[in-house]
């Protein structure tokens, strides 16, 4: 049985999810972890401290006994482009070929310098010419070089380099995510200092946001406004405040910024000509447990917002974590487990 450990380095954390794949029925979830990054080592899901982010690294292993060093690996920053395009079309091995040659006008990053990948979303023909429609993948060769640097170092083996909004979307979509009218989801991945969203229909995704955006916003405005530590910050931000105090009025106007970053994300989505109709959101992430995050997201995208559950589809082996434990740790699960999910198909 194939099994695969998926490695989800954040902006406050290192998170890692195994998860074995049998030849039939559901996946497994064996073994799962975190540990705390010092402030500063990663920011805006770019490596700053590499050898901080190593340390964390090594002490995740040893702390809870990963079986295998093979890892599955994703990225999140401003160095990671998405598009829409569309390429005269060819048989999928062909068009990996020749992407250099066909994408430089797409994205910002010359291609000499840039890892790609792709996911074809269609085929259509445009004036009688055959295209092939993906999404575009483009992210700066020395940011990805610095990511499995940092594994190598911790003695550990990148297999696979993913996006985290693909790695989401595995762990996230549900398989009643065909709503009434095929409508599709919006997911949203809320990180400490970066925010994933994904619009897809029946698991396909139709768009990708990466927001440099996040729950550290409210906590650095709590330390400067009331001088307090980072971690009586991060206690008042998840804390009921007392409605119209200066805390409570400072994670008020934080959470409705990012709010409507979230919601212009969309609203420029459902502009675009051949966009789907969106019936729902669904919101995971560290950012996604502020209080009353989920009503104010519902009242300003117009449409029900539910909890995700990345650990929906999984059997839960001897992770060595009582229920409780766990269901407080599923919203930070997202990317680890959808990138253990991506290796094992």
């Amino acid at each position: 049985m194939p099994s695969a450990i998926g490695l989800d380095i954040g902006s406050s954390a290192v998170r890692a999810a195994q998860v074995t794949r049998p030849g039939s029925g559901p996946a497994t979830l064996d073994r799962l972890g975190q540990v705390l990054l010092p402030p500063g080592a990663v920011r805006d899901g770019e490596i700053a401290d590499p050898e901080a982010v190593v340390e964390v690294l090594k002490t995740l292993w040893k702390r809870y006994g990963f079986k295998g060093r093979k890892v599955a690996m994703g990225v999140a920053n401003q160095q990671v482009v998405v598009r829409e395009v569309d390429l005269p079309y060819l048989p999928e091995a062909e068009l990996r070929k020749s992407l250099d040659f066909q994408v430089q006008d797409y994205i910002p990053i010359p291609v000499e310098q840039a890892v790609l990948d792709f996911h074809v979303l269609a085929e259509h023909e445009v004036d009688g010419n055959r295209l092939s429609k993906i999404l575009l993948v483009a992210a700066a060769r020395g940011m990805v070089d610095s990511v499995v640097a940092a594994a190598r170092q911790a003695r550990l083996q990148p297999m696979l380099l993913d996006l985290d909004a693909f790695a989401m979307l595995r762990s996230l979509s549900r398989p009643d995510a065909i709503l009434a009218g095929g409508e599709g989801e919006l997911l949203v991945d809320a990180g400490a200092a970066v925010t994933n969203l994904v619009v897809h229909e029946a698991g396909i995704p139709r768009f990708v946001r990466i927001l440099l955006m996040g729950g550290n916003a409210i906590t650095d405005s709590l330390q400067a406004a009331l001088g307090i530590s980072h971690e009586q910050a991060e206690g008042m931000k998840a804390a009921d405040l007392t409605p119209g105090s200066d805390e409570a009025s400072l994670v008020v106007e934080r959470a409705g910024r990012f709010v409507d970053e979230i919601r212009g994300s969309l609203d420029y989505y459902r502009a675009q000509p051949n966009a789907i109709q969106v019936g729902r959101a669904v919101v995971s992430g560290g950012a996604s447990q502020l209080p009353g995050l989920r009503d104010r997201l519902a009242d300003a995208l117009g449409i029900p917002v539910d909890r995700g559950h990345p650990m929906q589809e999984l059997k839960i082996g001897k992770v060595g974590v009582d229920p409780d434990q766990l269901a407080e740790a599923e919203p930070y699960l997202a990317v680890a487990i959808g990138l253990a999910l991506g290796a094992t198909e």
